[in-house]
């Protein structure tokens, strides 16, 4: 098989060029395949298929243009590619190409979120709400991804083309590094604990919560360190992370990674929100054989109890720093079987080589959340054309009451998670009551949560009433902290009698 791939290569400043350097070799050894990082030497009549590496930065901006101009097999290393839209048209002063981009995507919603963004209403979610992944996915002849969570929520958004599950590798490998001068030279003592964080730093992978649980481990044990090695994103205050015991490396080069990875004893990876990824440098900490954090969330939730060690966003700062200070099992045994389960080389090629030549992806039975997607846990429903999407949990109301002057207004949680009622960086569900008399709007009420709802349970929220009603009823809107309501439509309506 004659393959053509279009990917960036090291020393460009993506995790993407790292799994590019670990793949090309591996899949070379079955087919003849050349990687392009430009169109202008492509001719697509020399090949029998084409690869395009998507990940959600500008180094991405090639691939995605010629799997759009000429469908392949796209490989989303990150279901969300907003960042990289919005880098290929608003960046550059293009509104107009950025709402066509979100339209496209996710129909009015979407336009109307491009709208607000490009008049300068912006929230940091909307990139996750919409990921802007659909249409690529669509046209493309078949969808690779790298973990389960992935692969529905593109189904969750009304992909039909292909998707196939496919293993990412790991570095089998790795050159020798002397652990002890790296981190004398990082300024580690040999009694010091380090801790690591990797890679491109952004506020999804919770620098704060990193940072709160270590300061409050350190009172707890005093020889912890932190090691930050990676370039942080244009938006993170590097000033509110470092401090007394931090170690910040900045860029690291992919050929310093290895010796970092020696270096430490403990890694964090936690996510929230999640772009589908699955972690290149989470992979390579598994590979090194030491204990992993985790958020127990999204695709990270899928890896095995004794192989990470999940934290759960509820008591998420006190449960990290648990794990910084106390004394945890050895996972290394767990970690080489997983990997060699899971991310062998040779299982990528074997999934790669499936999608190029059209084999049918395995996929599992339909269930009822066949057609549900998830962030933070609240259920997403399917978006088709212009459809309206729904990003909220699934609250209904139970029951109202009338007592003296006020209603006791019952939310049942009719979904299949939890609904939080706070976690860090995770913006609060609000419930909007609107109480009518008659046709008429006398009153609202934007009302918190008092706490979580599991699965099934139900919450009282109280209403004061401030006149007597002869006719009432009242109408459910879910709102999101700094998410605008692109739909004004009540989630539910009841009657009070």
């Amino acid at each position: 098989m004659r393959i053509a791939m279009f990917t960036p290569l090291p020393p460009a400043r993506t995790g993407v060029a790292h799994y590019a350097s670990m793949l090309l070799p591996a899949l070379s050894a079955r087919a003849a395949v050349r990687a392009f990082a430009s169109a202008e030497e492509y001719y697509p009549e020399e090949y029998d298929g084409v690869v395009y590496q998507l990940g959600n930065n500008p180094f991405h901006e090639l691939a995605y243009a010629e799997a759009m101009r000429r469908p392949g097999v796209a490989v989303l290393h990150d279901l969300v590619l907003h960042h990289l839209i919005v880098e290929m048209t608003l960046a550059r002063g293009n509104a107009d190409a950025y709402v066509a981009a979100l339209e496209a995507n996710h129909g009015q919603a979407g336009a109307a979120w491009a709208r607000g963004r490009a008049a300068g209403l912006h929230s940091e979610m909307g990139n996750f709400l919409f990921p802007a992944s659909i249409s690529v996915a669509n046209r493309s002849r078949a969808v690779i991804v790298h973990n389960r969570w992935a692969a529905d929520k593109l189904r969750s958004f009304g992909v039909e083309t292909p998707i196939h599950l496919v293993p990412h590798p790991f570095e089998q490998r790795r050159r020798p590094v002397d652990r002890e001068a790296i981190r004398a030279r990082l300024g580690f003592a040999p009694g010091h604990r380090v801790i690591g964080l990797f890679g491109f730093l952004t506020s999804a992978k919770r620098g704060e919560v990193v940072v709160e649980a270590f300061r409050i481990a350190r009172t707890r044990e005093a020889s912890l360190r932190l090691l930050i090695a990676g370039e942080p994103a244009p938006n993170i205050d590097m000033s509110k992370i470092a401090g007394d015991g931090v170690v910040i490396t900045g860029y690291a080069a992919d050929a310093d990674f290895d010796g970092y990875y020696a270096a430490a004893d403990r890694f964090v990876n936690l996510r929230y929100p999640s772009a589908g990824e699955t972690s290149g440098t989470l992979i390579r900490a598994l590979a090194a054989g030491k204990p992993v954090a985790v958020s127990d969330y999204a695709q990270f939730a899928e890896l095995p109890d004794d192989v990470v060690v999940k934290i759960p966003f509820d008591d998420e700062v006190e449960r990290l720093a648990d794990f910084l200070a106390d004394e945890v099992r050895d996972p290394a045994p767990a970690q080489q079987q997983w990997l060699e389960e899971n991310a062998r080389p040779d299982k990528t090629v074997r999934g790669y080589l499936d999608a190029l030549s059209g084999a049918t992806p395995t996929r599992r039975p339909s269930s009822p959340v066949e057609n549900a997607a998830e962030v933070g846990g609240a259920p997403l429903s399917r978006q088709v054309g212009g459809d309206p999407l729904a990003i909220f949990p699934a609250l209904s109301i139970a029951h109202v009451a009338k007592e003296g002057s006020a209603l006791l207004l019952t939310l049942r949680n009719d979904g299949r998670d939890v609904v939080r009622a706070r976690s860090w960086g995770q913006p609060a569900y609000r419930a909007l009551v609107k109480v009518f008399d008659g046709a008429e709007e006398i009153q609202d009420h934007w009302m918190a949560l008092p706490g979580d709802v599991a699965p099934g349970h139900s919450v009282q929220l109280t209403l004061p009433l401030y006149r007597d009603v002869s006719d009432l009823s009242l109408r459910l809107h879910h709102a999101l902290e700094g998410v605008p309501i692109v739909d004004s439509s009540p989630a539910e309506s009841v009657r009070v009698r």
